[in-house]
């Protein structure tokens, strides 16, 4: 019998990156003849489809403060030690910070012995002004068996910043035949008719951005560049896809800029690859990330892209050739996109005339606006899929098998 896994992620609820990860990587040890579990930290839906057993802890802890979601801590690492034995389980893949601090903690205090695999999915540079993170990363990921990076830059910063040295880079993984099968579903017949030229082939130009609704994803900084983009072309599109905390500060922007008929939140979409194909350029405007993996299904798709040069993955993703620790001066036409200078991480749900448009979002305005008038660009742009199956799950998931080993 194959090895028995268990793969700890705070949930698996449609919308989050990490969440898709932990359900395509473990379907695909499933699919490999591993017997898989999962165990969330909250039973969220909708859940990504999976394949294996399931198993939550079934709180809501995590929208706590800080005092309880130590307490918590030290309430569940025994829970995941109990869950093992039960299980027979010989080896743990947790997924996030807050996963990654439980099952080591069930290992130190609570004598998991089990091989453990931490997972580190976003940039943890964001963690160095917190004491208190800083202090949890440098004492229990040495604690594990593995940490693997979804990035080399990731991986950089854990070794340079938080000496860290039980790492390997690992990248997320997608499958791409997959991705295009659903693209040939048609749109949702509700939003059919804002994809003007769905069905019969008008010119249009529709951008889009997929990502929770969250300070992470800065979309707020999209949507006021956006004004400025509509003003010289007020035909164009802006679809948000995803949903979360600032959805309501978002379409106050929304109104304040007089962008109604021109930008729509769509919300969670649990098939987002058909809103993807009758798109014209993907926009990522995170202020940070980790390997966003919608710049992989939007390459997949064939899609020009801009985004911003946010730590870490995007540089890393679309200027694949290029030396990592290169200056240049942005924007950066990169092999299969352009970069835009990173945004700063701040709130500004103002108007143009209330906060003038920033370096940073005068050049995404630009840079949108010459994808609308420049085909050439556009159709070098339009490549992507060659470089998207370099994270294809079938030679992704061959390296972690040997890391299994």
């Amino acid at each position: 019998m194959k090895t028995k896994i268990l793969i700890l992620v705070e949930s698996l609820k449609v919308g989050g990156g990490s969440e898709r990860f932990a359900a395509t990587l473990g379907s695909k040890l499933y699919d490999k003849g591993y017997n898989i579990s999962y165990l969330t930290l909250m039973d969220e839906n909708p859940k990504y489809q999976f394949k294996g057993d399931y198993h939550t802890l079934n709180e809501g802890y995590i929208y706590g403060n800080i005092f309880r979601r130590t307490s918590d801590l030290f309430r569940y690492a025994p829970k995941i030690t109990r869950l093992c034995k039960k299980l027979d389980i010989e080896i743990v893949i947790s997924i996030s910070e807050v996963a990654n601090f439980h099952v080591v903690l069930s290992r130190w205090l609570y004598g998991n012995n089990v091989k453990i695999i931490i997972s580190q999915h976003i940039n943890p540079e964001i963690f160095l002004k917190s004491r208190l993170k800083f202090a949890l990363i440098k004492f229990f990921y040495p604690r594990s068996d593995k940490t693997v990076c979804v990035s080399r830059e990731i991986e950089r910063i854990l070794n340079e910043e938080y000496d860290i040295r039980n790492t390997q880079t690992i990248y997320n993984m997608m499958d791409i035949k997959e991705n295009i099968k659903l693209s040939r579903e048609e749109l949702p017949e509700e939003y059919q008719e804002l994809f003007e030229g769905y069905k019969t082939g008008t010119e249009n130009f529709n951008f889009i951005n997929l990502g929770r609704l969250t300070r992470q994803k800065g979309q707020w900084f999209l949507i006021r560049s956006f004004r400025r983009v509509v003003d010289l072309h007020p035909h164009v599109k802006l679809f948000i896809l995803g949903d979360g905390v600032l959805r309501s500060k978002l379409e106050e922007l929304i109104n304040k800029l007089e962008l109604n008929e021109n930008v729509y939140l769509l919300g969670e979409q649990e098939n987002i690859f058909p809103f993807l194909k009758n798109s014209d350029c993907f926009v990522l405007s995170s202020l940070w990330e980790g390997l966003p993996l919608v710049l992989i299904e939007a390459l997949s798709m064939n899609l020009p892209i801009i985004s911003a040069d946010c730590k870490t993955g995007p540089w890393e993703i679309l200027c694949s050739n290029t030396d990592l620790d290169k200056e240049l001066g942005y924007p950066i036409y990169c092999e299969y996109g352009i970069l835009n200078r990173p945004f700063d991480s701040k709130f500004v749900f103002k108007t143009l005339k209330e906060e003038p448009l920033d370096e940073s979002e005068t050049m995404l305005s630009d840079l949108m606006m010459k994808l609308i008038d420049d085909k050439d660009l556009r159709d070098k742009y339009s490549n992507g899929r060659e470089l998207s199956r370099n994270f294809d799950e079938e030679e992704i998931i061959k390296v972690w098998e040997e890391l299994l080993k």
